[in-house]
C-alpha cells in the first residue's frame, strides 16, 4: 500500500496520482480540520442571522432573489445535489472518480468554504475503503453534474462501486461499514461548485504526459539510431543559440542515450543531415515538454486554492464575511488542458513520421515494413495504419473547447467556461498518444533486428530487452494488438524510462 497522504499543507500532483491510481490512504492534519471547523462555524452562524448569501439563505441560479428559512436549509441542499445529477453517458474510469473525490478533501477542506468535517470525513472515508460512486461521464459546461453524482451517493443514493459489485449507494456504504449524511446549510452548493472534475482530469492528463513526453525522447533517439541518422543536429553549441530549457534538455536526452552507440559512431558523416522528424526533435519535443510544464506550473497553483463560490473569510477580530465571486471558474486548467492536447497531437506528429520512416524501404534502408519474411507475410505495414487513425483521433480532440459557449441558467451563465470539456479530452488523448509512442518503439525493435549483430547504445540495448520481455522477434505475421497494448501498458509505467535511467542516469525534463 502506498504511504499514507496527510491533508493539511501543499498537495502535490504525486498526491493525486498516489491517492486516484494507488489508493494510497488519505488522513486529515490537526491543522486541516481546525481550519474547516473554524469555517463551519462562521456559516452556521450566517445562517442563524439569515443574512443574503448565496446558496446558503438563498436558492440557485436564477433562484437568488429567493429567500430560503432556516428550516428548509437541509432540504434545499439536498434537492441541490438531486437536481444537478444529471450528468449522461458510459462512466468516468475509477481513477478518475477516486481524483474527483481527493480534490473535494483538497479543495473544500481549505477552510473558505464552510462544509463540515463530517462531510469531508465520510468522503476520505469512500476513498479509503474503496467506494468508488458511479459518475456518468457526459454534460458538463466545466463543472456542477459529476460532482453531484459523486454527492448522492454521500446521501445515501445513486450508485457506487464496491468491491467489484455495482450497488445503490446506500448500500455501498453499509458494505463498508460507512453511514450516509444529511447535508446541512452550504454543503449541497459545496459539493457543486468548484473546479474538482476539471482539476481532477488535467492533473491525471498531465502527470501521464510527462511519461510520455520524456519516453518520446527514448523512442526518438532509439529511431535516429535503427535509421542511421547522425547527432550534429543534437549539438549543444546548436541549443545554446535558441537558448529554450526545454529543447535543450531533449538535446541532452537523445546524446545521452546514444552516446555509446556504435551504430552512430559507424554511420558518422553517412547523412549531411537527417529528415525533419529525426533532425527536428529537440525543437518540437521541447515546446511539448514546455507546454506541459504550464499546465503543471498552472495545477501546482490550482491544488493550493478556493475555488468555491461563495468563500468564507474570518476578519482579524473574528468576525467573518461571504463574499460571492467566481473562482469555481475553470478557464485556468481549461486552458492548460487544450493547451496540452494540442502538444501531444504534435509529439505524436512526429513519432508517427518516424514510424513512416522505419517502415518504408525508399527511406530506411531496410527491409520493407520491416518484414522478415516478405514471401507469405505482411510484416508492420498495417501498425503505421493504426497509428494513422489514432492520429485522426487526436487532430479531432485538439480542437480547443474552451472558445465554446452557450448560455445557461436563464442568461445568469451568460458565459461557461467548458473547462471540464478540455480537461476530458485531454485525458482521452493520453490514452490515444501511448499507443503511438508504443508503436514506435516496437517498430525500433524490429529494426534493430534487422542489423546482422544487433548491437547498440546500452540504454537502446535496455530498451531492446524490455521490449522483447512483451514483443517476440517477428519472423511471421503475429496478431499485433495485444503486443502494442502490452507495450502501451509498459510506457504508461514508465518501464522504458526506468531502463534507460538505469544506463545513462536521470533524463531531464
Amino acid at each position: 500500500m502506498e504511504q499514507t497522504v496527510v491533508l493539511g499543507g501543499t498537495v502535490t500532483l504525486e498526491d493525486v496520482v498516489r491517492v486516484a491510481r494507488h489508493h494510497a490512504p488519505v488522513t486529515f492534519s490537526p491543522t486541516y480540520e481546525e481550519r474547516v471547523k473554524r469555517c463551519r462555524a462562521h456559516v452556521d452562524q450566517f445562517s442563524r442571522e439569515g443574512k443574503a448569501i448565496y446558496g446558503l439563505t438563498t436558492g440557485l441560479g436564477d433562484n437568488w432573489r429567493k429567500f430560503i428559512p432556516e428550516e428548509d436549509r437541509v432540504k434545499i441542499q439536498r434537492n441541490h445535489i438531486l437536481a444537478h445529477t444529471c450528468a449522461v453517458g458510459e462512466p468516468i474510469p475509477e481513477e478518475c472518480v477516486r481524483a474527483i473525490m481527493f480534490i473535494m478533501l483538497v479543495h473544500f477542506g481549505c477552510g473558505y468554504t464552510g462544509i463540515r468535517l463530517e462531510t469531508l470525513e465520510l468522503i476520505r472515508q469512500m476513498l479509503n475503503r474503496g467506494v468508488t460512486p458511479r459518475v456518468p461521464g457526459h454534460g458538463s459546461v466545466g463543472y456542477i453534474s459529476l460532482e453531484a453524482h459523486v454527492g448522492m451517493v454521500l446521501i445515501g443514493e445513486g450508485k457506487a462501486w464496491y468491491q467489484g459489485e455495482l450497488l445503490s449507494g446506500g448500500e455501498a456504504l453499509a458494505r463498508a461499514g460507512l453511514e450516509p449524511t444529511v447535508l446541512g446549510s452550504k454543503e449541497g452548493l459545496t459539493m457543486v461548485s468548484g473546479t474538482t472534475s476539471v482539476t481532477a482530469f488535467s492533473a491525471l492528463a498531465l502527470y501521464d504526459a510527462v511519461t510520455l513526453a520524456l519516453t518520446a525522447d527514448i523512442a526518438g533517439a532509439f529511431s535516429l539510431e535503427v535509421l542511421k541518422g547522425t547527432l550534429m543536429a543534437m549539438d549543444k553549441k546548436i541549443m545554446d543559440v535558441r537558448p529554450h530549457r526545454d529543447q535543450g534538455n531533449t538535446a541532452a536526452n537523445i546524446r545521452n542515450i546514444l552516446r555509446d552507440s556504435p551504430i552512430v559512431e559507424k554511420y558518422r558523416g553517412y547523412r549531411v543531415q537527417d529528415a525533419l522528424s529525426i533532425r527536428c526533435m529537440p525543437q518540437l519535443h521541447g515546446a511539448v515538454k514546455q507546454s506541459i510544464r504550464f499546465g503543471l506550473d498552472t495545477l501546482a497553483v490550482e491544488l493550493q486554492s478556493a475555488v468555491d463560490n461563495p468563500l468564507i473569510f474570518e476578519d482579524e477580530d473574528g468576525s467573518a464575511e461571504a463574499l460571492m465571486g467566481c473562482n469555481a471558474d475553470g478557464s485556468y486548467m481549461g486552458i492548460a488542458s487544450d493547451l496540452l492536447t494540442i502538444a501531444v497531437t504534435d509529439l505524436c506528429k512526429m513519432s508517427s513520421s518516424r514510424i513512416d520512416r522505419m517502415l518504408n524501404r525508399l527511406v530506411s534502408e531496410l527491409p520493407a515494413f520491416l518484414n522478415k519474411n516478405a514471401e507469405y507475410n505482411d510484416g508492420l505495414m498495417m501498425i503505421q495504419y493504426t497509428a494513422a487513425g489514432l492520429m485522426g483521433e487526436l487532430r479531432v480532440l485538439s480542437h480547443p473547447a474552451v472558445v465554446d459557449n452557450l448560455t445557461t441558467c436563464a442568461n445568469q451563465e451568460d458565459y461557461v467556461n467548458m473547462g471540464y470539456n478540455a480537461a476530458k479530452k485531454a485525458y482521452d488523448a493520453i490514452q490515444l498518444a501511448k499507443y503511438i509512442v508504443a508503436i514506435e518503439l516496437i517498430c525500433d525493435g524490429q529494426a534493430l533486428d534487422c542489423y546482422e549483430d544487433r548491437s547498440c547504445a546500452s540504454a537502446t540495448g535496455a530498451v531492446y530487452r524490455l521490449l522483447r520481455t512483451k514483443v517476440p522477434e517477428l519472423e511471421n505475421d503475429a496478431a499485433l494488438e495485444p503486443l502494442i497494448e502490452a507495450v502501451a501498458a509498459q510506457v504508461m509505467d514508465r518501464a522504458y524510462i526506468r531502463a534507460v535511467e538505469q544506463e545513462v542516469g536521470t533524463l531531464e525534463f
